[in-house]
């Protein structure tokens, strides 16, 4: 039997674009989520803003992830209000993976690393938003870095 990571990479079928990002989440009871990243897409980059929080948490931690996007075919599509179930537990440092989707069909598995002193399980609501201005002619790089330029 396959991996459960390995059955959701095949249910979603191939990657469409990749998204390095580095979000903030900051919780006292409500939590709030901001931050940028670099979308990959037909052989060019992005700049996105990303913002957004969840239901329920409590303290602070720094996330920096990758995420394979999936049903791009506008890079418009990006844009939108994205949803999941999401727990984080850290102290330190972490890991989280999850599966975003908005409604344009697009979906994001994400993989991040986590940094601080954070406690959530919430629905986490994420909006994404392009700025086309922000367009760079440059492929896929073999790894995220970080700051996002």
């Amino acid at each position: 039997m396959a991996a459960p990571s390995a059955w959701a990479a095949d249910a979603l079928g191939q990657p469409t674009a990749s998204l390095c990002f580095r979000l903030h989440d900051a919780a006292l009871a409500g939590g709030y989520s901001w931050g940028k990243g670099r979308l990959y897409f037909g052989g060019h980059s992005y700049l996105v803003k990303i913002t957004g929080g969840g239901a329920v948490g409590i303290g602070y931690s720094t996330l920096r992830g990758e995420g394979k996007v999936y049903n791009l075919a506008r890079l418009s599509d990006i844009n939108g209000t994205y949803w999941s179930v999401r727990a984080e537990g850290t102290i330190g440092r972490g890991r989280n993976v999850t599966v975003l989707d908005n409604n344009h069909g697009v979906d994001i598995k994400a993989t991040m690393h986590t940094s601080g002193a954070h406690l959530a399980a919430a629905v986490m609501r994420l909006t994404l938003k392009v700025n086309p201005g922000s367009e760079r002619v440059e492929a896929l790089p073999a790894a995220c870095t970080f700051p996002i330029r």
